[in-house]
């Protein structure tokens, strides 16, 4: 018997707005004449290839019929292995088949899960779309439609199987999961798939003759090295093949190009289809959701990384995904419905503040605010139904840890350790998320950055008065200081890339004028003396805090002081763990020579070793890293502090003892990084408390 009801599609569906677009047609055309073009140069490609084979092997055996010695058969041979072997350089491709393959999936059967079954079948013939092949499940905030595909599958339909991630299904309600497949299902019955599908493999030959030649190589490496005579076919094999791949270069670009356009419009098109099923404003807020959802379960691997280390596995990754999910609901005061956090697009669209905007012809996903806007011009909307996704899922725990399982399927021992329940794993994550909260009434002022105190004169500081109050210094407008700061380095960084053609756009809009790349250097101009006033600005207001709350507690200034020798003590650190690694770096990308090594090794041992552990004896000596605090990290340290190690021996790096030296250096780091971190809370801690002590009123959060 069904748990769930089915949820209602949109009344009235303009049939008209579910065709092709005008531009989907165009791509469709510009992907068509791409493809003509390729297969008529590839051809081409194969008659000269065809040719040179038959010369080659004229030339050949004619060498071997009328001067019949070894060195003249060795030559012959070698014309004739020229010729096939180009032959195979272009036709190898067709024995190939591309598989899509994802080792943390799982198959599911209609006896398993029959509710879904039911609802994926209906769906399909709501959307008039072929049932899917078969159906997975995968860990992942995702659904998809995947194929394996050959040469072969260009010409013979292929059928599509569904994955739907449990992260997704964690994340959404009823309504928003039947608007997520209905658009893959959007994907199953669009002529433009084939399309695709061609597409696909043509890039796919094109990128293999290109960057996968590695058994090829081998195999003229392989018959060059039989002879000096068949050294020098083979390397004039390579020479004819290299020729190929930088004609295909250009193909691949062409193609490649287009079909990313193509896969924009055919987005919009699935977006079309899902609208018609679910409704257009369920595939927003559905969108909306997974934005945010996917930010949170790479936030629960991380965590679970953190678990590996002290050898601890999460028993169930996604109920940890949901205490996310939900604590950051809380955070940002959102509404939340049936155990699911409201996320409208205009959250979402809140954090995308760049002032640069250009359209990447590379991308082949529309961003969220054009989908939206594609979709509202549809007018095909319907009341969501906000059941739990997980309704048409039997036995979600089960499912849930056997996927959690198959994450950790590649981890050696992992079925031996610790196992981590939800409970332990809210408690923890919600003790780390205290531990690393900054106080609620500075309006987030202080969030995601430190104050830099390196140029503060305490004593200039502690004579002056304060001209500002509490509320002029930590409102709405100074707490988005940061924010800016942010967004404006990260808008730079685009304008340097478009300027150095990293990014291949000739115009792109600032502040909603447009602007091309010769232009460049004025946008730059304006965003770096922009960066640089809100820079002043924060740092101005940093000491006027400093000021403002001094008048209320003189004992301020000795967390300032100690907060600041910290932060010295951090940079300089993190200087000597960088120069550490770039003489650690080399030896792991190969490629040096003999003196080289010894020349690093020794510079490593003279210089970075000695610092590093004179640093790691003075975190152990002030405590920074202590046995309570991180006993783990201080038994390593004692340890380290008194081995000494090669690093390289008898002509080969001891990577153990190089992996221990970069663990080492990089926890320290954090340790010390993680001690200036609670300095800084404390400072922050005592003089809001030190301002509301002497003003007799009580803190709004501790």
């Amino acid at each position: 018997m069904s748990t769930y009801h089915y949820p209602p599609s949109p009344a009235f569906i303009n049939a008209e707005k579910l065709q092709p677009s005008p531009a989907f047609r165009k791509q469709v055309a510009g992907v068509i004449t791409s493809i003509i073009l390729f297969l008529i140069v590839y051809l081409l490609l194969v008659a000269a290839s065809i040719g040179l084979a038959i010369i080659c092997c004229f030339i050949g055996i004619k060498i071997i019929v009328t001067i019949p010695k070894f060195i003249t058969i060795i030559l012959g041979l070698g014309l004739v292995a020229v010729g096939i072997s180009v032959i195979f350089f272009l036709i190898k491709f067709i024995f190939a088949v591309a598989k899509n393959e994802n080792p943390n999936r799982i198959e599911i059967m209609e006896s398993d899960q029959p509710e879904l079954f039911a609802f994926i079948r209906r769906l399909s013939e709501e959307t008039k779309t072929p049932f899917p092949k078969k159906i997975y499940l995968s860990p992942d905030v995702n659904a998809c439609v995947f194929y394996n595909s050959s040469f072969w599958s260009m010409f013979f339909p292929v059928r599509k199987n569904l994955e739907i991630g449990l992260g997704l299904v964690n994340s959404i309600n009823i309504s928003e999961l039947k608007a997520v497949i209905a658009h893959e299902f959007g994907h199953f019955s669009q002529r433009s798939m084939k399309l695709g599908v061609f597409t696909y493999n043509v890039n796919k030959i094109i990128y293999n003759m290109l960057y996968e030649n590695n058994s090829y190589t081998s195999f003229l490496n392989a018959w060059g090295n039989l002879h000096g005579v068949l050294s020098i076919c083979a390397m004039i094999t390579v020479k004819i093949a290299e020729g190929i791949q930088y004609i295909l270069r250009a193909m691949y670009t062409l193609i490649n190009k287009n079909y990313l356009a193509l896969s924009r419009e055919m987005e919009f098109h699935a977006d079309a289809v899902a609208a018609s099923a679910a409704g257009g404003n369920n595939v927003v807020s559905g969108l909306s959701r997974i934005e945010v959802a996917a930010g949170c379960y790479n936030t629960a691997l991380n965590k679970a990384g953190e678990y590996l280390k002290q050898q601890k596995v999460i028993k169930n990754m996604f109920e940890g995904h949901y205490t996310i999910y939900n604590e950051m609901a809380s955070k940002f005061k959102l509404p939340v419905k049936n155990g699911l956090p409201e996320i409208s697009f205009a959250f979402v669209d809140s954090f995308s503040s760049s002032r640069i905007n250009y359209k990447d012809q590379w991308a082949s996903h529309p961003e969220l605010k054009e989908r939206k806007q594609h979709l509202d011009l549809l007018d095909m909307n319907v009341a969501a139904d906000e059941t739990t996704a997980w309704n048409v899922f039997k036995d979600k725990d089960a499912l849930q840890e056997s996927l959690t399982v198959k994450l950790y399927q590649h981890v050696p021992g992992s079925a031996g350790m610790q196992l981590i329940d939800t409970n332990n794993f809210n408690q923890d994550y919600l003790q780390e998320i205290e531990q690393y909260d900054l106080p609620e009434d500075y309006k987030g002022f202080y969030d995601r950055r430190y104050i830099e105190t390196a140029d503060w004169d305490f004593d200039e500081l502690t004579q002056r008065n304060s001209a500002y109050t509490f509320e002029q210094l930590f409102n709405e407008a100074n707490s988005r200081l940061q924010a800016f700061i942010n967004t404006c380095t990260a808008d730079i960084e685009t304008v340097k890339a478009i300027k150095e053609k990293k990014i291949a756009v000739k115009t792109f809009d600032f502040d909603g004028t447009k602007y091309n790349r010769e232009e460049c250097d004025t946008v730059l101009e304006i965003l770096e003396k922009d960066l640089a006033a809100k820079q002043a600005l924060v740092k101005q207001l940093d000491k006027e805090a400093f000021v403002f709350f001094y008048a209320f507690t003189t004992e301020l200034d000795v967390y300032y002081r100690s907060y600041k020798a910290i932060e010295i003590k951090y940079t300089q650190l993190t200087q000597v763990v960088n120069n550490l690694f770039e003489i650690l770096n080399p030896f792991y990308q190969g490629g040096l020579s003999i003196e080289q090594v010894n020349d690093g090794i020794s510079r490593l041992k003279d210089n970075h070793e000695i610092q590093l552990k004179k640093w790691l004896q003075l975190l152990v000596d002030e405590e920074m890293i202590t046995t309570q605090n991180n006993p783990a990290l201080h038994e390593k340290i004692i340890a380290f502090l008194s081995k000494q190690y090669a690093y390289f021996h008898d002509g080969s790096f001891r990577n153990d003892e190089l992996n221990e030296l970069t663990n080492i250096a990089v926890e320290a780091t954090d340790a010390c990084n993680d001690h200036r971190f609670r300095k800084y809370k404390l400072l922050l801690q005592q003089q809001l408390d030190g301002y509301y002590k002497a003003a007799g009123n009580t803190a709004l959060s501790a």
